[in-house]
Formats: C-alpha cells, structure tokens, sequence
C-alpha cells in the first residue's frame, strides 16, 4: 500500500511539475535580431497604460557574421509594449502582440521581420497612376500579401493609407519607413489573418493643402510649423480616394466591400485626413488610424460642431497614437488627448476608439512603425 501510495505521489508531483513548465512558458514567443553583437540583449515587456514592466533575458538561437538572433516570451496579455536592451543602448517602444513575430535592430532602426523568412530589401508591390487634378498625377501602391492570387474567391480586408511613398522603402525617408509590408507578413504567419495595403502618394509640395479639412478657421500653427493650412482641400482628397481609388481597387482586387474590413490611416496630416475621410464615409470604414494627427489645427470646439453634423449611426474605431519628446509631437499630443471627448460628445464610448501614448515618441517614421502592429490589431 505504502508503494502504491509513493508512486501516486510521485506521479502528482511530475504532474504539477510539468504544469508549472507549461506556465512558464505560456503567452506570445517574439523573435529579435541584433546587428550590433551586444554582450548583454534583455528584454523589457511594457504595460503602456499601467506602466508596469517586466525583465526577461533572451535565449540565444543563433548567431552569424550578420546578426545574432534570440527568442523571448512574454505575456501578451498582460503587456502591449516591448523594449529591447542591447548593452547600453534602449530601443525605443515597439508593439507586443501577436500579430508581432520579430524586430531587428538594424541601422533603420527596429523593423519587424518574420522568423524563419528571408528578408527582402525590396518590397513587391504594383503601382497605379491617376489623374489627381489638371496639374497632378498621384501614384498609388498597391501591397498584396504572401499567397494572393488575382482568380482566387478568397478576399481580404484593406487599409488605405496617406503618404503611400514613405511605407514601404527603407529609405524613403532620413528616418527610414513604414515598412507596413514587413507587418503584414509577420501578422499572416503568426495568425493567418492578413491584408492589403493601398498607399498614396502625398502632394509634395501641396500636402498641407491636400492632407488638411477645410471644418472652419485654423489656429495659429507659426510657432511649431511654417505649413499654409488656411482652406484645406482635404474634401477634394476625399473625394478622390473614396470615387476614384477605391471603386478601382474593389473592380481589380479580391477585397471585401464592407466597412468592417476597410480601413483608413495616416500620420501627422495624413493622420487628421484619415479621421476625417472616415468621418466623412462611416458607411464606408470601420476603422480609422489617426497617428500623431493633426488635430490641434482645429478647437475643440470647431470638432464638436464637425461631429455633431455627421450620421455617426456607424461609428468608425479611432485609433490614436501621439508621441512626446519633439516641440511638433507635444503640441500635437494637446489634440490627440482631448479628441476622446470630443467624440464622447457624439456618442462615442470607451470602446469606440483607442488613445496610445509615448513619451519619448518623435515625429517620425520609425516611431509609427513602431506601433502600426498595434494598429493591426485593432483592425483585423
């Protein structure tokens, strides 16, 4: 009996053991890269709302002339950021969810890759040209994912995003890209769910014009940016997108048509222009991507009155992000933090939209790469 009874207990004690290896090692495994051969990589998984954090050092998986790469794994449902150690270096707030499956630290900064995949220096995308006005032509790119094939019934939610020419080449700006590709594989390898992205080219030199809504008088923006903002034709930019790209991108693309699975985002400009196309078209987007937008162009006041004149019945989600650590990212956070009320204004709740903060955040490309899985998220 004695036998007997050691063996159960032997038994139940293997039992919790493996339990508790299965604890360990529950929640999202990501992968990281590193260029820079750091003697000491560490992990930090963030709560960007509590600001509770959490320290776990990488395994090694391998290592070559090019990069070493690790593996970590971290609660996702407990933590929504990431930030890499690498010696005395930090990185900056990179989205932890599992639509992530890796970041590398390279010169670019940290861009998201995918485990496993050969990298590609050159995204492969289409490109189609419109006549934008008398004196315009507009380039627009179109992303397909991994596995899309034209004569296949399958179809696929859409983005459509401003500044199509600063997504996908590393270096199309001084601070890199987007590299909005890049996040769409990892989110189709990790859960299967994926996505087209159509990109459009800015005005260059009539961006302000073009990315800014004419809703009523403009603030004075002189002490943080020289752009001319004064009766903005972002109507005949909406216009445009919603009459001219996306019946073309329905008519020659497998994309669903409704607006659960259509969205529309931007940055900056681009950020106030997304918002108010989605405003203008809730029947049209389900989601719209507002980072570090401009909506201190306007008063509280002139939004309420915007708001209060559109059929919200179809409430699109806003997701806005806003950064901290420039003169143009802090008088923008002013906007992004009260636009939540404005829209409470108008029967928004909680659940209707998503502020995401970060204090060291700058006005650039990398900081809204940084969090464009995040996004994803919130859209598919």
């Amino acid at each position: 009996m004695k036998k007997f009874l050691l063996i159960l207990t032997a038994a139940a004690l293997a039992v919790a053991a493996l339990a508790s290896c299965s604890q360990e090692k529950e929640g999202h495994k990501i992968y990281i890269r590193d260029d820079f051969a750091a003697e000491n990589l560490k992990a930090v998984f963030l709560n960007s709302k509590s600001g509770v954090k959490e320290t776990v050092e990488p395994e090694k998986l391998d290592e070559s002339e090019e990069y070493t790469t690790y593996s970590v794994i971290g609660d996702n449902k407990k933590y929504d950021r990431l930030i890499i150690k690498s010696d005395d270096e930090e990185s900056i707030q990179l989205a932890f969810n599992t639509y992530v499956n890796g970041w590398h630290l390279s010169s670019y900064g940290a861009i998201p890759f995918t485990y496993g995949e050969k990298e590609e220096d050159v995204v492969d995308y289409a490109i189609k040209t419109f006549k934008y006005d008398k004196n315009e032509d507009k380039n627009i790119y179109i992303f397909t994912p991994k596995g899309y094939k034209k004569d296949s019934k399958k179809k696929y939610p859409v983005i459509y995003m401003t500044d199509g020419q600063n997504l996908f080449e590393k270096g199309a700006t001084s601070h890199g890209c987007w590299n909005v590709a890049e996040s769409v594989r990892a989110m189709q390898k990790n859960t299967g769910k994926s996505a087209i992205i159509v990109g459009i080219d800015d005005g260059t030199a009539n961006r302000d014009s073009e990315l800014t809504p004419n809703i009523g008088k403009v603030v004075d923006t002189s002490e943080v940016d020289g752009g001319n903002f004064e009766n903005g034709t972002g109507k005949f930019y909406s216009d445009f997108v919603v009459n001219k790209v996306m019946p073309y991108i329905e008519k020659n693309y497998n994309v669903y048509k409704d607006r659960k699975h259509t969205a529309i985002a931007g940055s900056s400009s681009g950020g106030i222009e997304s918002f108010y196309i989605g405003m203008e078209h809730p029947d049209k987007f389900g989601t719209i991507g507002a980072l570090s937008p401009a909506f201190g162009l306007y008063t509280d006041e002139t939004w309420v009155k915007y708001l209060k004149s559109k059929d919200l019945k179809n409430k699109p989600f806003v997701y806005i992000y806003n950064g901290n650590a420039d003169k143009l990212e802090q008088y923008l956070k002013i906007g992004a933090e009260s636009m939540p009320s404005n829209l409470k204004k108008v029967g928004y709740t909680d659940k209707n939209y998503a502020l995401k903060l970060y204090d060291k955040g700058l006005h650039t490309e990398k900081y809204w790469r940084a969090v464009f899985p995040e996004f994803l998220k919130y859209f598919i």
